[in-house]
Order: C-alpha cells, then sequence, then structure tokens
C-alpha cells in the first residue's frame, strides 16, 4: 500500500478541530503554501475568524471543502438530548454556517465575478440508515 500525499501547486487553508493531526504537512510546506487553523464549526466567532485570516494570508478563495461531522452509535432512546443537539449543531449547522460565510466571502471579497465553489461531502447514511445512527442520519 502506498502511503498518502499531498500535491501544493497552489495555496490550501486547513480547517480542522486538531490542527496538530497536520503537523507533518506543517513541518513541510511552507506558510505560503499552507496555512492550518483550529476550527470548531459550532463556534460562528471561530467560522469568521477563518476566513479572516485567509483574507488576510490570501486575499481570496476559491473553493471550500466541507466534511465536518461525527456520529455516536446507540438507540434513538439511549441518546442524551445534549449529545444529539451537539451532532445537529456539528453536522448540520457548522456545515450550514460555513457555507453561508464562504458564499458571502465569494461575493463580497473576492474579485467581481471570481465567486468560488463549495464541495459539500455527504453520506449515503441519509438514505441508508444503519441501526443505532438514527441522529447522523438526520443530520
Amino acid at each position: 500500500m502506498s502511503s498518502p500525499k499531498v500535491w501544493f501547486s497552489d495555496i490550501i487553508v486547513a480547517t480542522l478541530h486538531k490542527p496538530q493531526a497536520l503537523s507533518d504537512l506543517t513541518a513541510r510546506y511552507p506558510a505560503d503554501k499552507l496555512l492550518v487553523l483550529k476550527v470548531d464549526v459550532t463556534k460562528q466567532e471561530d467560522i469568521n475568524e477563518a476566513f479572516t485570516r485567509t483574507h488576510s494570508a490570501f486575499r481570496w478563495l476559491d473553493i471550500v471543502f466541507n466534511n465536518a461531522g461525527y456520529a455516536l452509535i446507540t438507540e434513538i432512546e439511549g441518546m442524551p438530548d445534549d449529545t444529539a443537539c451537539e451532532i445537529f449543531e456539528t453536522n448540520f449547522w457548522g456545515v450550514t454556517n460555513i457555507s453561508c460565510t464562504a458564499v458571502k466571502f465569494f461575493r463580497e471579497v473576492n474579485e467581481a465575478g471570481k465567486g468560488g465553489t463549495i464541495l459539500q461531502v455527504s453520506s449515503v447514511g441519509g438514505f441508508h440508515v444503519l441501526p443505532g445512527l438514527s441522529y447522523y442520519a438526520a443530520t
């Protein structure tokens, strides 16, 4: 099995809950090619700060790759309400808020007419629900 590779021909801003997971990449690529930011998608201020720092560092943004989400496997009646709400805050509202902020950035910050692209990762779990994943499937 070959090891995964990342090719940098352009600029990448990677946002994630645990930036240390990309420490091998930050050690290999210069700051003018790779910006890694800690973002909690359930916090609008984190989302805003990520777009602000992207603008400060690079002035524009072409693509937003939305991949936030997680699941907990349990029967629906066993899931505490606060935990179910956290799943919705991340999987639905977090992704929605990133998308809305990205569209605003594409319209107001990028060069007129340039726009941008949102790539949204989804799951077959929304169409074919497995036992124990009801809240995940709902998001």
